[in-house]
């Protein structure tokens, strides 16, 4: 047995040597019952650093293991004796470096695992604008999800302690360059201007309208238009809500 045989337990456990060295190894652990004990020991840990997540390891997992195992100091303390176990003398450093190779692997996995989270992440949602968030957290408040006729979602709130309706263009899609979402009350088969929403906006509140007025959603020209130029995208009569 020598001495680079005797210090590769970690590395057999996290699968991290070449087929060569692996099949020495392995003729070395049918004889050698601390390092068949140790490698159990690293693979259950090795275990549960794996268990943390459910991506494939990267194909360069075990170079950058190795790498920062190469970093990690292999010499024992001067004046430090050497454990005997079985009769066999053990280096003190092939413990440190197995050790070493695992928080290697672990920082390796806690990386990559942070790495993903950070790509999977969806960005964050916009807050709702002021005005129309106060309408549709009323306690009255009366809430509806349409879609819209471009693929979007519009949702729509009305409270009568507050006299007023809101509604929320988060879900909408882009209106595309040039253009923009207006908002218009029809009233008496009338559209009356109800405001332009920029792409900034996240909401608007308006006053409650008449029982029988609807509340309509185009796409115009950017700075809007005096009468709409488009068929609405969505049309909500809020009195019925």
């Amino acid at each position: 047995m020598s001495l680079d045989t005797h210090a590769l337990s970690g590395a057999y456990a996290l699968d991290a040597l070449s087929p060569e060295e692996a099949a020495r190894f392995e003729l070395h652990l049918e004889g050698c019952d601390t390092c068949r004990a140790e490698v159990a020991e690293f693979r259950e840990v090795a275990a549960r650093l794996g268990a943390r997540t459910a991506e494939s390891p990267p194909t360069t997992l075990r170079d950058r293991v190795l790498t920062h195992a190469d970093r990690t100091r292999q010499d024992p303390p001067a004046g430090k004796q050497a454990e005997t176990e079985g009769g066999t003398v053990v280096p003190l450093h092939r413990r440190r470096w197995a050790a070493g190779l695992l928080a290697a692997a672990a920082v390796v996995l806690v990386a990559g695992l942070v790495g993903v989270q950070l790509v999977d992440r969806e960005p964050e949602t916009p807050a709702l604008a002021a005005p129309a968030a106060q309408v549709f957290s009323a306690e009255d408040a009366e809430q509806v999800t349409v879609p819209t006729r471009n693929g979007g979602k519009l949702r729509v709130a009305v409270s009568e302690d507050r006299d007023e309706m809101a509604v929320d263009t988060r879900s909408l899609p882009d209106p595309g360059e040039g253009q923009v979402y207006q908002l218009w009350t029809g009233h008496e088969g009338e559209m009356i201007d109800a405001g332009v929403l920029t792409p900034a906006d996240t909401g608007a509140a308006m006053d409650m309208p008449e029982p029988g007025d609807t509340v309509n959603l185009t796409v115009e020209p950017a700075g809007g238009s005096e009468q709409p130029t488009s068929d609405p995208i969505v049309t909500v009569e809020p009195a019925s809500l």
